[in-house]
C-alpha cells in the first residue's frame, strides 16, 4: 500500500466493491476495509481535516469482525491520536491527550501491544509511530521494531512528520509517490520554522498546493496565516487567521496572530479588542496579549492604559521587547527614572536594540544630562549604522539565493533595502541629536565629529548649520 490520502480512499473504494462479491472472501475484505478506514481517520487528524465517516464506519465494522482481531481496541487507539496541533486550540489538545491517556491506562503498554497486534503489521506500525510521536516524542526516534515492513512508503512518511522531519526525506516520499500531496504541509511547516535563519525556501508554494488539495484543513489555514504574517502580508494573514478562528474560536495562536495583523494594519482598536479576547481565554500567551494591547493603546496615545498593560507584562517577563516598550511609554509619561531603568535593562538584554538606545538618549536629554545624552545618541547612531549595513548584506545574500521563490526574494530584498535606508536616516538624526547635546555640554570636538555624519542627510542641512553656528559662538567647555 502506497499510503497517501488519495491512495487510501482508492483502496477503500476497491475493498467496498469487493465486499459485495461473495467470491472475494468477505471476511478478509471486511478486515482490510476496517484497517483502511482507521488509517483514513488517523490521516484526517494529522492533516487537520474535519472528520469524515471513516472512524464511524470502522466502529460499525468492528462489531462484525472476530474477537481475535481486537478491533475495538484498535479503534480506541486510533481515536487516541490527536488532531494536528497547528489547527486546534492548545488547551483543547491538552484535554484530548489527558482524556485518552486516562481512558487507555498505561499508554506505553498499549504501544508495546501494537508490536504484536493481530492485524496487519503496517497498521500496527503506523499507529505505533503516531502514538509515540503524540505521547512520547522524546522516544520517537528510537530504532523501529524489527517487524516493520521494509520499504513501506507510508511508514517512512509517518516517521518523518513527527516534529520537524528532514525535508529531503519527505521530498523523497513525494518523488516516489506523486499523489502524496500531504507531504507539502509538513515540508512547509519545517521551512517556516527555519525561515528566520534560512529563508522560507518554497514554503508559500507548498502551502498553496496543500491548501488546494485540502481546503478544509484548519492546520493549513493557520500555517498559511503564520507564513503571511512572517512575510509581512498582513491583509492575507488576517484573512487566513479568520478562517482558522471561524472553525476554532478558541485558537489562541490564531487570535494572537490576528491581533498582530490588525496592529500592523493600523487598526489599533480592533487589535485591542482581539488582545482582550486572548486574555479572556486565560491562555499561555498572556504576555504577548498584554504587550500587543499596550502597543495598540500607545498607538492611540492612550498612555495610562498602555502603561497598565506593559507593567502587567513586565511582572511576568523581562524580555527586551517588554522592557523597551515600558521605557518608551514611561518616557512619554515623564517618569524618567522608570524609563531610564527599563531602557537600560532592555539594552542589556538586547544590545542591538537601536530604538531603546535612542529613547535612553531622549531620557537623558530631557533630564538635561547633556554629556550622557550625547553619548546615548552616539551609541544609537552606531547601532543604526550597523543595522543598516547588516540589512544591505542580507539583501545582497538573498538576491544570490536560487532556492527561494523569486517573488519572495525580490520583495524581501526591497524590504531590507528600504529598512537600511530608514536606518541610515535614523543614524544621521541620532548624530544631530548627539551633536546638539555635546554642544550644550561644551564639547565642541565631539559635537563637530557627529555633525559631519548628520550633514550626510540633506534634509538636516539647515539644522546642522544652526548647530555649527552655535559652536562657533560658544567657547569650548570640554572636560579633560
Amino acid at each position: 500500500m502506497r499510503g497517501c490520502y488519495d491512495c487510501l480512499l482508492a483502496a477503500r473504494d476497491e475493498y467496498t466493491g469487493l465486499a459485495g462479491s461473495s467470491a472475494s472472501g468477505p471476511a478478509s475484505i471486511a478486515t482490510r476495509l476496517f484497517e483502511t478506514d482507521l488509517l483514513i481517520a488517523v490521516r484526517e487528524k494529522e492533516l487537520g481535516l474535519p472528520p469524515s465517516q471513516a472512524l464511524a464506519e470502522a466502529h460499525r465494522l468492528a462489531a462484525s469482525l472476530p474477537p481475535r482481531s481486537a478491533a475495538t481496541r484498535y479503534v480506541a487507539l486510533a481515536e487516541a491520536v490527536p488532531p494536528n496541533d497547528l489547527g486546534v486550540p492548545a488547551h483543547e489538545l491538552r484535554v484530548f491527550r489527558s482524556r485518552h491517556a486516562d481512558a487507555l491506562g498505561d499508554m506505553r503498554a498499549q504501544i508495546a501491544w501494537l508490536s504484536h497486534g493481530p492485524l496487519r503489521t503496517l497498521l500496527n506500525e503506523y499507529l505505533r509511530l503516531a502514538l509515540e510521536c503524540t505521547y512520547f516524542a522524546e522516544t520517537h526516534a528510537t530504532p523501529p521494531s524489527e517487524s516493520r515492513p521494509a520499504g513501506e512508503l507510508v511508514l517512512e512518511y509517518r516517521a518523518q512528520i513527527c516534529g520537524f522531519g528532514p525535508m529531503a526525506a519527505l521530498e523523497s516520499v513525494r518523488g516516489r509517490e506523486p499523489r502524496f500531496v500531504e507531504t507539502s504541509l509538513f515540508i512547509a511547516n519545517t521551512e517556516l520554522v527555519l525561515a528566520p535563519h534560512d529563508g522560507p525556501r518554497r514554503a508559500q508554494e507548498h502551502l498553496a498546493e496543500a491548501a488546494a488539495k485540502f481546503p478544509r484543513s484548519s492546520a493549513i489555514d493557520y500555517l498559511t496565516a503564520s507564513y503571511d504574517l512572517w512575510a509581512g502580508e498582513n491583509e492575507a494573514a488576517l484573512v487566513a487567521f479568520d478562517r482558522t478562528l471561524a472553525v476554532h474560536p478558541g485558537h489562541e495562536r490564531a487570535r494572537l496572530g490576528r491581533t498582530i495583523s490588525l496592529y500592523r494594519l493600523g487598526r489599533a482598536q480592533d487589535a485591542i479588542d482581539n488582545a482582550t479576547q486572548l486574555l479572556e481565554l486565560g491562555s499561555e500567551h498572556r504576555v504577548d496579549a498584554l504587550f500587543w494591547r499596550a502597543r495598540s493603546h500607545y498607538m492611540l496615545h492612550q498612555l495610562d492604559e498602555a502603561r497598565t498593560d506593559i507593567f502587567a507584562a513586565k511582572e511576568l517577563t523581562g524580555t527586551n521587547d517588554v522592557l523597551g516598550l515600558s521605557g518608551i511609554i514611561t518616557y512619554e509619561l515623564d517618569d524618567l527614572d522608570t524609563a531610564r531603568s527599563d531602557l537600560t535593562a532592555a539594552i542589556a538584554v538586547g544590545p542591538t536594540d537601536c530604538t531603546s538606545r535612542w529613547y535612553l538618549a531622549l531620557v537623558e536629554r530631557r533630564g538635561r544630562h547633556w554629556r550622557d545624552a550625547g553619548g546615548g545618541f552616539s551609541a544609537a547612531m552606531t547601532c543604526f549604522h550597523d543595522r543598516a549595513a547588516d540589512s544591505l548584506a542580507q539583501a545582497a545574500a538573498l538576491q544570490a539565493r536560487t532556492d527561494i521563490a523569486a517573488a519572495y526574494r525580490e520583495r524581501a530584498a526591497r524590504g531590507l533595502t528600504a529598512s537600511a535606508e530608514a536606518d541610515r536616516k535614523e543614524e544621521r538624526l541620532a548624530a544631530l541629536g548627539g551633536a546638539s547635546c555635546f554642544a550644550a555640554a561644551g564639547d565642541a570636538a565631539a559635537a563637530r565629529a557627529l555633525l559631519d555624519v548628520a550633514a550626510e542627510e540633506p534634509e538636516l542641512a539647515e539644522r546642522v548649520t544652526r548647530v555649527r553656528a552655535q559652536l562657533d559662538r560658544t567657547p569650548s567647555r570640554r572636560r579633560p
